[in-house]
């Protein structure tokens, strides 16, 4: 999860930490108990908000959100006592968190509790090893993303996330590397003859090919001669399209153990290449992009699209439709070599030791962990039973994230972050290095301090948050907001919320409006959509169009499907998307929205945008 775009986009834990432009001053508020205990609270939810007072209601206009907190965060309880307020039917905690003091809703604080399900602070390699997996394995493998194509590009419609979201990677060809590690280790134990499965998805209106730019990394073998009826039944069960099926026969016949089922996304190809291109990267040279126009570029991670290319830093790009087409489609790597990548991620006992050390072979992890007086191999073996996860999935990831030589995330040598001095830490999967922050890989080391240390060792024993300090913006207003910016274009903002938007407004019509040249738009289109974000400094609101529920900034046929998946419970919709279905002055999404959504489309009558 480097800076480099190139690593993870890392998941709901990937927070960035949102600051109020003003915050208010603390009032008392009655006390529902009198104990009063000083006691360490683990936070429970993602995205759970610290504020200034015991309320959700804005005051003087303003949002009194001081910052985000990631789940798993520890914060400093004030006392035990529960503080009454709004917006929170449990009552409120006043907490510390750094040398922030605010309130948190009880329900998402876990109070008398030192306990951290990840084992942070990671102040050893195997500490960060294992703990981890256990991150992996729950946040990723148990809910859908269970391969490493998976884990990058989420089309699992069944998965617990929206499909395209919680991307534990941006470098697009993660995957594809990390199925090459594995598939080393796999051939010189002899892995390759035992029953695999591989779970390979199936998309919509693909074309013949999707090649790479600078060409391609292997020739997938093809058999079009039918040998087995057998096999040919049970790719057309599955669904395979005729396209899959010559190099799936290449493979049944050297390797008839294996199994192939077919994930249907039920997703338009080239959808899916839209969504993945803005949130990924490219290694490599210009090739990758030189066809994309400049305006395709613009609001892309700062890329130097003024220039004609999408340069993130150096040596890596936002990569182009072709390129990220190459690493999407499935049927590039249905070779024995690059099919890995579709494997169950789950944790086997073919996996042992002598497996994991063919691929630590030659690294800095070929030997003992000094700090753990514990071999690496053995290490990711241990932690793939304990979290069950393959432990040659995780070395290999280690191998990719490190280097062969290792980095400032396995030496746990001192190191500085936004003001703040740190020693004795470790991530070796780089967890938490989100490509947002100003270093990513720091920024992953301070994820695995979990909040409770600094200057870390393998026996600390202060389980109180020790934080850097984060500078409060002074009571005084600014000339400039986000929220000025806004209301001056003519839109509306409500809470977290900004709508008004014309339906079909491209992303540059809305820059047009804001006249502000430091306001960014988050958007995977070229349409402002629902689910966008608008930056402005440490302000940021999120957009809804009411009824587009896809975020693709139309409303049509598949927003109308949306809706009637929700109601019918075979879908979910949160947030942005939630909101932008009440069309109807309804309460709640009930059939009323649905016929308002239909009557649009053919015509009848308007969605109000305001």
């Amino acid at each position: 999860m480097c800076k480099n775009i190139k690593k993870f986009i890392l998941l709901p834990i990937h927070f960035i930490l949102v600051l109020s432009v003003t915050f208010s001053s603390i009032f008392s508020f009655p006390i529902r108990t009198h104990a009063q205990t000083k006691s360490i609270g683990e936070i429970t939810g993602e995205n759970v908000r610290l504020r200034s007072t015991p309320t959700t209601k804005k005051e003087n206009n303003k949002n009194n959100i001081l910052l985000e907190l990631e789940e798993g965060s520890k914060v400093t309880l004030v006392s035990s006592n529960k503080v009454d307020g709004y917006g929170c039917e449990e009552g409120w905690y006043q907490v510390v968190y750094g040398n922030i003091t605010g309130y948190i809703c009880s329900f998402y604080v876990r109070a008398n509790n030192n306990y951290d399900k990840y084992d942070r602070p990671w102040t050893s390699p195997k500490k960060a090893i294992v703990g981890g997996a256990k991150f992996i394995s729950n946040s990723y493998i148990s809910r859908g993303q269970f391969t490493s194509y998976l884990k990058k590009f989420n089309v699992n419609p069944n998965g617990d996330y929206e499909m395209y979201n919680h991307l534990y990677m941006s470098n697009i060809m993660a995957p594809s590397s990390e199925a090459g590690t594995s598939y080393e280790a796999y051939k010189k134990n002899g892995l390759l003859d035992l029953p695999l499965v591989f779970n390979i998805p199936v998309f919509r209106h693909m074309e013949d090919e999707y090649n790479r730019p600078g060409g391609n990394l292997t020739t997938v073998a093809k058999q079009k001669e039918i040998t087995d009826q057998a096999f040919e039944n049970e790719l057309d069960k599955q669904g395979f399209p005729e396209s899959y099926k010559e190099a799936l026969r290449s493979l049944h016949t050297k390797y008839p153990n294996w199994t192939f089922i077919a994930m249907n996304t039920d997703e338009r190809f080239s959808r899916a290449v839209l969504n993945f291109r803005i949130s990924g990267a490219v290694q490599g040279e210009e090739k990758y992009f030189e066809d994309m126009p400049k305006t395709e570029c613009e609001g892309t991670y700062g890329g130097n699209y003024k220039n004609g290319y999408c340069q993130t830093e150096a040596g890596w790009y936002v990569p182009n439709d072709e390129t990220v087409g190459y690493y999407l489609d499935p049927r590039n790597f249905l070779t024995e070599k690059y099919i890995l990548q579709f494997e169950s991620l789950e944790n086997s006992s073919n996996y042992i030791e002598s497996v994991v050390q063919s691929i630590l072979k030659s690294t800095y992890m070929a030997d003992i962990s000094i700090l753990d007086n514990q071999s690496y191999a053995s290490i990711f073996v241990e932690a793939g039973r304990i979290a069950n996860v393959s432990s040659v999935y995780l070395a290999s990831l280690a191998k990719q994230e490190t280097g062969t030589n290792g980095s400032i995330s396995t030496s746990g040598e001192a190191f500085e972050y936004e003001g703040q001095k740190y020693s004795g830490l470790y991530n070796f999967y780089n967890i938490g290095a989100v490509s947002s922050a100003s270093s990513p890989v720091k920024a992953g080391l301070v994820y695995a301090s979990g909040g409770i240390c600094t200057e870390c060792s393998t026996n600390q024993g202060n389980n109180e948050p020790n934080l850097p300090s984060i500078d409060l913006p002074s009571n005084s207003q600014p000339t400039v907001t986000l929220e000025s910016i806004i209301k001056e274009a003519g839109y509306k903002i409500e809470n977290e919320y900004v709508s008004g938007f014309k339906i079909g407004d491209t992303v540059d019509d809305v820059y047009e409006k804001l006249k502000n040249e430091n306001v960014e738009i988050k958007s995977d289109g070229k349409r402002i959509g629902t689910g966008n974000r608008i930056k402005f400094n440490d302000e940021s609101y999120t957009v809804i169009v009411y009824g587009d529920l896809t975020g693709d900034g139309e409303i049509n046929s598949a927003d109308l499907l949306k809706m009637r998946q929700y109601l019918l419970g075979k879908t979910s919709l949160s947030g942005a998307f939630k909101e932008a279905a009440y069309i109807a002055d309804q309460d709640k999404i009930n059939s009323a929205n649905l016929l308002k959504l239909r009557q649009y489309l053919l015509g009848k009558t308007k969605i109000s945008q305001s």
